[in-house]
């Protein structure tokens, strides 16, 4: 009984440190299709993860950072 509840512990250990290790997404999903990003080049890899083609919005709200996009993934 004891190999099994270490085996347990591992695996469970090693669960938590693969969910810990991955990236927060970055790209922000505003509603009615549109999404925000901090960069031009995480949103081409956004919509590219899934096929999409992109369209970026015009123009940027007042106060948004710089480098920051609105798009689309049609």
């Amino acid at each position: 009984m004891r190999p099994f509840s270490i085996a347990c512990g591992l695996a469970l250990a090693a669960l938590v440190a693969g969910c810990a290790s991955r990236p927060a997404p970055r790209v922000v999903q505003l509603g009615d299709g549109v999404f925000k990003s901090p960069t031009e080049q995480e949103a081409q890899a956004y919509c590219r993860s899934f096929g999409a083609p992109m369209r970026f919005l015009e123009p940027r709200p007042p106060g948004a950072p710089a480098g920051e996009v609105r798009f689309r993934c049609d």
